[in-house]
């Protein structure tokens, strides 16, 4: 009997995301042609709470699809949709949460 019952309720699972037209196979395609990764050195981070705080300002910009934020490293690791979002955009984005973010090409100036 309780076979029977999870074998119904993974049916119902599937239906409804079959429902809403999610395509798992359409979407990781989309988004290996179209992200980017940036890796970003990351100034003012005092505590181990200051990555979370940058994770979070970073994942509500429209265009970034992850965001790894390494309090050791004082880097900020982000994948991004390519023409949805920019560098410029994800940097401005650390600055307005407190911190400063040196993006690859100015590096070292």
């Amino acid at each position: 009997m309780r076979i029977l019952i999870i074998g119904v309720v993974t049916l119902v699972l599937v239906l409804a995301i079959a429902r809403t037209g999610f395509n798992t196979s359409t979407q990781s395609s989309e988004e290996s042609t179209n992200t980017q990764e940036v890796t970003l050195k990351v100034d003012g981070m005092t505590c181990n709470m200051c990555p979370l705080t940058i994770k979070t300002a970073l994942r509500k910009l429209d265009g970034v699809v992850d965001a790894e934020v390494s309090f050791k490293d004082k880097e900020a690791k982000v994948v991004y949709e390519e023409g949805e979002v920019t560098v410029d955009e994800i940097v401005k984005t650390i600055e307005n949460a407190g911190f400063k973010a040196i993006p690859p090409d100015k590096e070292g100036k």
